[in-house]
């Protein structure tokens, strides 16, 4: 195994370690969100700070999304988008997400280029598998989001349930990513394409 590859399989995990502090930290004060975006804005930066000098998408998206939610509620006293927060971090992920496919380079592919070798980074079984990855991910952040608008419309339990949910999808994400390249590993029609993962 060469050095850091640990690392890079993990990079893509890492960036959602922001969202999950996120959550954990985020009530129903003015405080306690400004401290839940302070946080996540120093963990991205302090988790992924490999990944931004290297311009992934995903970490950089993140560091925008709460760096900027942090001046805007803790500078500039904005409080008035916290309660739309969560639609507004999934939304954000979500475009970033499906431009990234339509732009043809789906955030995953970033990442899995750091682990296979650079021959096979045009295969078109490599860009496939990350395209659905990508679209994957995708849908997890569109279903968040319809969530998390849920929660601002439902009622109590509902809401507690909705937001119970948000955090189910995004593990079934981060399951999915250490899951599917190892399944495709033991597919022989796949290999080719993903030796290296």
């Amino acid at each position: 195994m060469r050095p850091g590859i640990l690392y890079e399989k993990a990079g893509i995990l890492l960036g959602f370690i922001p969202l999950i502090i996120y959550g954990i930290l985020a009530g129903s004060s003015v405080s306690s969100v400004i401290t839940a975006l302070g946080a996540a804005t120093i963990v991205t930066v302090l988790a992924g700070f490999r990944d931004l000098r290297k311009g992934m998408i995903l970490i950089w998206t993140t560091l925008v999304l709460f760096g900027g939610a942090f001046i805007a509620v803790g500078v500039l006293n904005m409080i008035s988008i916290i309660p739309w927060m969560g639609v507004l971090i999934y939304a954000t992920l979500s475009a970033i997400t499906f431009g990234s496919i339509l732009a043809k380079i789906p955030f995953t592919l970033q990442y899995a280029r750091e682990m296979v070798d650079r021959q096979l980074w045009e295969n078109p079984v490599f860009i496939r598998v990350n395209l659905l990855m990508t679209s994957f991910w995708g849908g997890v952040f569109v279903i968040n989001l319809l969530l998390n608008y849920f929660m601002l419309v439902m009622p109590e339990p509902q809401g507690r349930i909705a937001q119970l949910l948000t955090y189910i999808v995004l593990v079934a994400g981060i399951i999915f990513t250490l899951w599917y390249p190892k399944h495709l590993q033991k597919q022989p029609s796949s290999a080719s394409g993903q030796s290296g993962k």
